[in-house]
């Protein structure tokens, strides 16, 4: 299999994620502003969400461009990458109906960290399928000098959303997904 058929699979995957995160959203009561903005968690819910969707996108963007061959090792980590964050509708909608509750963050929250571990299990990985690969190994290495930070925005934002607002979380998820996407612009 080729890299722009594998690339055009996982587009179309991370397309019904999203779809299925905007379906979730129930239409205003009435065609008004104040209608609206009652459903304005759920709109900052799918923000975020489609944000890091966004994301992942991105990021297989720049690393598939980055790669020489694609190998049943690098098809599997992205599969699983992708099935973690085919629970991201799930974290998403609870998350909107239970905006304040620390166990609904915490779960939001969870994703993007597990995601985030899973990256760098896949860098790994990656490494190791393509020792020759410098500009891949180069890229590989970069995200994970920048890992301790993120990780650090995860831990601030489970304090603060435990200690002070739940919603804190998202927020503090928000930041370290605007890092990942900042710091891979410039790898």
């Amino acid at each position: 299999m080729d890299t722009e058929r594998f690339e055009a699979l996982i587009d179309a995957i991370l397309a019904i994620i999203v779809t299925i995160i905007i379906l979730e959203i129930p239409l205003p009561a009435h065609p008004d502003l104040a209608s609206l903005w009652e459903v304005k968690v759920e709109f900052f819910a799918y923000i975020i969400s489609f944000f890091v969707v966004f994301n992942i996108w991105n990021s297989n963007h720049n690393l598939f461009i980055k790669i020489n061959k694609l190998t049943d090792s690098i098809v599997w980590t992205n599969m699983i990458s992708i099935f973690i964050l085919s629970f991201i509708p799930y974290a998403t909608i609870m998350v909107s109906e239970h905006f304040f509750s620390f166990f609904a963050q915490a779960c939001f929250g969870a994703f993007f960290v597990v995601l985030h571990i899973h990256y760098i299990l896949q860098a790994e990985v990656l490494k190791k399928t393509d020792p020759a690969n410098i500009a891949l190994i180069v890229y590989l290495n970069n995200g994970k000098k920048n890992s301790f930070i993120e990780f650090i925005f995860f831990a601030i934002a489970y304090i603060l959303g435990y200690f002070v607002s739940p919603p804190l979380i998202m927020v503090g998820c928000l930041f370290a997904m605007s890092f990942w996407i900042i710091k891979d612009q410039f790898v």
